[in-house]
């Protein structure tokens, strides 16, 4: 008997998402967290709350509503740190109304650092 596969991706799906996918390509443990965050992109700013963090990226819930493959720069305020933390670039992976994920592409190793850290302590 043959394996069963997942239909292929359709790009022009924008704005659904299929849960099976999602944790199939995450690579890492995520968090809970419920702190503020703040990303810019191309003649955009907005805000909302980080939900859930990983070394490898976020969910996020926000009013602004973004389209899968948008880049952008970030700023989280996570517990117990005393700054912001930025995140050069990031790109959305998925989008679903008011909630979507990001996937860190450039981050520095304090941050890494940081993430690692604070994922250890939480998960």
């Amino acid at each position: 008997m043959a394996p069963e596969h997942a239909p292929p991706r359709n790009p022009e799906l924008v704005g659904t998402i299929n849960d099976k996918e999602i944790m199939e390509d995450r690579t890492s443990s995520r968090c809970p967290v419920h702190c503020p965050i703040v990303f810019k992109g191309d003649r955009m700013l907005g805000k909302g709350t980080l939900t859930n963090l990983s070394l490898s990226g976020c969910g996020v819930e926000s009013t602004t509503i973004l389209r899968k493959g948008m880049y952008l720069s970030v700023a989280m305020n996570l517990p117990n740190q005393e700054s912001p933390m930025d995140i050069g670039l990031a790109t959305v992976r998925w989008s679903l109304g008011s909630k979507f994920g990001l996937e860190f592409i450039r981050t520095g190793l304090g941050e890494q650092a940081q993430l690692r850290r604070l994922v250890e302590q939480n998960s």
